[in-house]
């Protein structure tokens, strides 16, 4: 969720009394919750997928879910993306269908419409179907893995790695405020953040993100992505689908995904902390002396 223009009275938390036990004491606390809700994506009048979610861009989750999972070949084939009830507007889309929206609507549920030939709601299932694991590793180079080549000349300079861990610390603002969440930086090729997303999910913060860039129209190829948590195989073919070339982490890449990364042509950088990053895959976007 992108935090930094709502301000923390108007965050999505839930009051709750705790207690804290030391040695010798017993002390209450009243503490905030992050929320987790489910929504319900509904496609052309079809149920795709229910995700629990920190309440919160609801289009852009949508929007980058169904990109970034290939449940739509193109976003020009997206037509109309509806919230039906009061979640909290993107910023500056303060008048748009959520405020119109009747107060009894239910807030977790979103439908949008698509070209129909454009829908592909078995994609979930093909990288997944595809991968062939044997005896030992699983075979990434001879599966037929529908995903494209990143193909974006982006090169960067370590500085500008750097530069977007700094911007993705001054935007986590829910989890500096209360914890519980998981954030994605979407930065330009020097570091600079497009939009901080935070959320209960990681994979929903990384499609908040591009979901932000695709309802907005900032081309993703000439971007660089940050994760807080473990970059999966999910999160690694997330980003080659929408073609975003540099994905970094504060944490560690799965085997899986190294080895999807090497193939497609995706940089992965792991353990970006403070001067120290390693890069795992296609080192050339990174430029170093």
């Amino acid at each position: 969720m992108h935090t930094s223009s709502i301000p923390p009275e108007d965050w999505p938390v839930t009051p709750w009394r705790v207690w804290r036990i030391t040695d010798d004491a017993v002390a209450a606390e009243d503490i905030h919750m992050v929320q987790e809700e489910p929504l319900a994506l509904h496609v052309n009048d079809r149920q795709v997928a229910v995700l629990m979610r920190l309440p919160g861009m609801e289009k852009e989750l949508a929007a980058g879910f169904m990109i970034s999972e290939g449940l739509v070949t193109s976003f020009d084939a997206v037509h109309v993306i509806h919230h039906c009830g009061q979640g909290l507007p993107a910023p500056g889309e303060e008048t748009s269908t959520e405020e119109e929206a009747p107060p009894m609507t239910s807030r977790n549920r979103i439908d949008v419409t698509v070209r129909p030939d454009a829908l592909r709601p078995e994609a979930r299932l093909e990288v997944v179907r595809l991968i062939r694991a044997g005896c030992g590793a699983v075979d990434v180079d001879r599966a037929e893995i529908p995903l494209p080549e990143v193909s974006s000349r982006l090169r960067v300079r370590p500085e500008a790695l750097r530069a977007m861990a700094s911007a993705m610390r001054s935007g986590q603002h829910l989890h500096e405020g209360v914890g519980g969440v998981h954030a994605a930086a979407l930065c330009d090729a020097d570091g600079r953040a497009i939009i901080v997303c935070e959320d209960v999910g990681r994979h929903n913060a990384v499609d908040k993100a591009v979901g932000h860039c695709l309802l907005r129209g900032i081309p993703l190829e000439g971007t660089m992505l940050l994760c807080s948590g473990r970059l999966s195989y999910e999160m690694v073919t997330k980003v080659i689908r929408v073609g975003i070339p540099v994905l970094a982490s504060v944490s560690t890449p799965t085997a899986l995904a190294v080895r999807l990364a090497e193939h497609f042509g995706l940089t992965v950088v792991g353990y970006l902390r403070g001067n120290r990053m390693t890069v795992y895959t296609h080192p050339e976007r990174i430029q170093t002396e």
